[in-house]
């Protein structure tokens, strides 16, 4: 992952985690929703290369959706 784009989720995962109290285990969701919230705003591009969350692999003969 491009350092430049791990900082700037790493600082809002941070800040939302200490705005909610600083609950304790919690890294890997505050980590996803800042992942989110910075996509949504369109500040991070998340696309597969860049991404955090490793893809499932599809086995053969099942469905897609």
């Amino acid at each position: 992952m491009n350092p430049n784009i791990e900082n700037r989720i790493r600082d809002r995962a941070y800040y939302l985690w200490e705005n909610d109290g600083r609950p304790e285990g919690t890294d890997k969701q505050y980590w996803a929703r800042a992942e989110r919230e910075l996509s949504e705003e369109g500040e991070l591009d998340l696309s597969e290369e860049d991404s955090t969350v490793t893809p499932i692999p599809l086995q053969a003969g099942l469905p897609t959706l």
